[in-house]
């Protein structure tokens, strides 16, 4: 039986759905659901820890209310982190270097894991929303999302994978290079028309049926196939080669279809 409160913390409910599928949201409404470095640290906790649980099919990634999705970096964190850089050039080089990489780690998650995930986009989504948004397995966007590549507006390059992962994920590349230079808002229409979402739903209530009603679809498959699955789409995207992509694939459903395999199987994304 799924323990929920293994999962407790204050920025976050993690709930279960039905077994097999948990609904991980975010809840700080005080900074609409802005994240510091402890928000970021604390949820590639929670999603290492319930990707490494056999019985966790299908997460999705939803705000608990319809005002914000994420509002992005939280800006106070950041100037007191700022703030603190003390020592030689090359010492905050290395401290800001070593600090971005731990912060790209942390929002890449879902690209490393088996499981697969939803994410519905509502509210207020700006900055690192994006950037979340697009290490998902699938993304549902509410019509009236404000949403932005918004890091440029505040003197920022956008740095955990919004720039790295969206022109593999959107059709319209020179409306992508205008979202990102000028910082503009878009909504859940625009964000269908340049392919980033796969659904637009008119409102937050609706879009958290939709999305319960897709992973449930989802959590009705085999486990090991729902995870087979994901892993060899997300090797491709990850920039994986068809010919090592199927060797992947043969070996994993001869593991289940037959025997072990005699070599070892290719270590995790």
């Amino acid at each position: 039986m799924f323990d929920e409160s293994k999962y407790q913390d204050p920025e976050f409910l993690v709930k279960e759905i039905e077994q097999g599928f948990i609904n991980l949201q975010f809840n700080n409404p005080k900074t609409l659901n802005a994240f510091s470095e402890r928000t970021w640290r604390a949820y590639q906790n929670i999603l290492e820890r319930l990707d490494a649980d056999p019985e966790t099919n299908i997460i999705l990634i939803s705000s608990s209310y319809a005002k914000s999705f994420s509002s992005g970096l939280n800006l106070k964190d950041a100037q007191v982190l700022m703030g603190g850089l003390k020592g030689d050039d090359q010492s905050k080089y290395d401290f800001m270097y070593k600090h971005i990489i731990d912060f790209q780690t942390a929002i890449s998650t879902p690209t490393r894991m088996t499981t697969p995930t939803i994410c519905l986009l509502n509210g207020i989504s700006l900055g690192l929303a994006i950037d979340i948004a697009a290490t998902t397995s699938i993304r549902v966007a509410v019509k009236d999302a404000k949403l932005s590549i918004r890091e440029i507006k505040i003197g920022l390059v956008a740095d955990m994978g919004s720039l790295q992962r969206l022109p593999k994920i959107v059709g319209n590349k020179s409306r992508l290079f205008q979202y990102a230079l000028t910082g503009e808002y878009f909504n859940g229409d625009d964000a269908y028309d340049i392919g980033l979402v796969s659904k637009v739903v008119p409102d937050y209530e609706s879009g958290m049926k939709y999305c319960i009603e897709l992973g449930k679809d989802i959590n009705s498959n085999a486990d090991w196939v729902i995870r087979g699955t994901k892993d060899s789409l997300q090797y491709m995207v990850n920039g994986g080669t068809v010919d090592q992509g199927l060797l992947n694939i043969a070996h994993y459903q001869s593991r289940f279809l037959g025997a072990e395999p005699k070599i070892p199987s290719r270590p995790r994304l």
